[in-house]
């Protein structure tokens, strides 16, 4: 494969990712932290997990859910269940 052949084929892949992995607008973090959500991991767990302060996960859902017009972790975890995020 030629070079530039191997740049467009990565760039194209990289796309079709991110597009798959960013439902509705949401930010790669904000889908990290969406995941754990799933998984039933507190915000303190989700912190330390991500390396964050418990606050910065609690302004990550906030986020999320004001995107996906949802109120609750429960309905978080059915969103990332029929995106097949988890």
């Amino acid at each position: 494969m030629l070079p530039d052949q191997t740049r467009t084929k990565a760039t194209t892949n990289t796309h079709r990712g991110s597009s798959l992995i960013n439902p509705h607008g949401l930010t790669e973090r904000e889908v990290e932290v969406l995941r754990l959500v799933a998984q039933g991991l507190s915000d303190a767990q989700i912190a330390q997990a991500l390396v964050i302060s418990p606050r910065t996960v609690n302004a990550h859902l906030r986020s999320i859910c004001s995107k996906l017009n949802i109120t609750s972790r429960n309905a978080a975890t059915h969103f990332a269940l029929e995106q097949h995020l988890i």
